[in-house]
């Protein structure tokens, strides 16, 4: 008898664990399906070729070596502007900083938009 209310705690411990795990797995949302992109999108994608599309960030100057790259990009963060570096298909490297700073980094560096 000693060992009867040790088994049915368990017996209790046991099923409350299926039932708990039955209404955890039951409650998961179905699989959404991936929204359908664009065909221009998708066609990119498949020929492995991107455009110059850098999302917030804009050249703010453009370089022929990685060096003189990194000397703008040291001469913006003196100024208190982040940047980062992205390279070009021609081989020049674009200094890229977001677009409410490209104006003032711009003017900092002295770059009128032209490569050079």
């Amino acid at each position: 008898m000693a060992l009867v209310g040790p088994m049915i705690a368990m017996v209790m411990i046991a099923v409350m664990a299926v039932l708990l795990h039955r209404s955890l797995r039951a409650s998961e949302p179905p699989p959404v399906a991936d929204p359908p992109r664009e065909k221009a999108r998708d066609d990119l994608l498949d020929t492995g070729s991107m455009p110059d599309d850098y999302g917030l960030l804009a050249p703010a100057a453009v370089t022929r070596t990685r060096v003189d790259a990194l000397l703008v990009k040291e001469q913006l963060r003196s100024a208190g502007i982040r940047s980062t570096l992205a390279n070009t298909a021609d081989g020049q490297v674009q200094v890229l900083v977001f677009g409410d700073q490209v104006v003032r980094a711009r003017r900092l560096v002295g770059w009128t938009g032209q490569k050079p």
